[in-house]
């Protein structure tokens, strides 16, 4: 009995362990298959993680260098940023520096002002010694004048007022000779003299003193109150320049030119004149050298200009301005070898000068 149970307790058990075993293998192969099947999905994700994270690298690559481009311009533009302000600064400063300074030019232009008001008030005050006594007519026609000495300190004028002085020819003359003295003194002629008078007087120099001496038959000053060291008229003397332009308007030409007798008494002045300037129409008429025994031609006219120059202090230039008359050829002539005898000039000016 006991040998027949052993035998069955050794087949139950064979059956189990077989089965045990089978179970195991079965388990142990779906264990391999699922292993490898996960492996392999696992690496396809690994792989597709890879790709991504390299594209997730190259794109955060991108973004750093836009970053750090975008990054530069930030810091220049803080750079500038800070210049500008120190710049800024800068101006801001000079700006109140400047208004600084054009505070202190407003105050200067101020008392610059006030200083500029007090001189014209007192200049306003003084006597208008400088202005012209007569207007000057066409200043830029100088020209007529040049050559002419209106040198040094004393100018002395020689005008005649003989009764050629009337006409532009000896026949005009003549025919005028018995007017009434008002007319004489409107004759055109005549009335060209003054004017140059009055356009010589004029551009004087502030500092000259002249004199003007009448000659016909005599030689007498234009203002006969005057006398002694007081005959010089002072440029700057405006009451006696104003005198004498209006004793000039006065003289009514009449008689004969005694040239002769006029460089007699310039010889004689108390103080020479540094120039002389002769106002004329033509040659002398009388002599006191060759005295006239009867017609007077034109070799006697000539004869008695020479006898007049020689009684002419030396070295003293002698400027003449010829009113010509008619029928005197030889005065101009005569006239241009006393100007270049004493350093001086010969100036003919048209009929229409000095007023265009």
């Amino acid at each position: 009995m006991l040998k027949e149970k052993r035998r069955e307790t050794e087949i139950f058990s064979l059956s189990f362990m077989d089965c045990i075993c089978c179970g195991f293998g079965a388990i142990l192969l779906l264990f391999i298959l699922t292993t490898g099947q996960k492996t392999d999905f696992t690496q396809e994700q690994l792989d597709d993680l890879k790709t991504r994270v390299n594209q997730l690298d190259t794109q955060i690559t991108q973004e750093r260098a836009e970053l750090e481009r975008m990054a530069k311009p930030a810091t220049l533009t803080e750079e500038e940023l800070a210049r500008l302000l120190q710049e800024n600064a800068s101006d801001r400063q000079k700006v109140t520096a400047e208004k600084e300074q054009l505070k202190l030019l407003l105050q200067q232009l101020g008392q610059l002002k006030d200083a500029q008001a007090k001189l014209l008030a007192e200049q306003a005050n003084l006597p208008k010694e400088d202005e012209q006594p007569v207007p000057i007519p066409e200043v830029d026609r100088r020209q007529y004048l040049t050559g002419v000495k209106l040198e040094g300190t004393h100018i002395l004028f020689l005008l005649r007022t003989s009764g050629s002085m009337l006409g532009d020819s000896l026949e005009d003359a003549i025919s005028r000779l018995d007017d009434p003295e008002f007319k004489k003194r409107e004759a055109p002629k005549w009335q060209r003299v003054i004017k140059a008078m009055d356009w010589l007087v004029a551009n004087l120099g502030p500092d000259t003193n002249f004199q003007i001496l009448l000659f016909n038959d005599e030689t007498v000053p234009l203002l006969p109150n005057r006398s002694g060291a007081s005959e010089w008229i002072a440029r700057r003397d405006r009451q006696g320049v104003q005198e004498v332009l209006s004793r000039l308007r006065q003289v009514v030409p009449g008689g004969s030119a005694n040239l002769e007798r006029a460089f007699t008494t310039l010889r004689y002045l108390p103080t020479l004149p540094d120039a002389v300037v002769l106002l004329t129409d033509g040659l002398p008429t009388p002599s006191d050298t060759s005295p006239n025994t009867g017609t007077t031609d034109d070799d006697t006219r000539m004869r008695y200009l020479r006898h007049a120059v020689r009684q002419l202090p030396p070295r003293i230039p002698v400027s003449t301005i010829l009113f010509p008359t008619t029928g005197d050829p030889g005065a101009p002539a005569l006239y241009w070898e006393l100007a270049g005898a004493t350093r001086g000039a010969l100036v003919s000016p048209s009929a229409d000068w000095p007023d265009t």
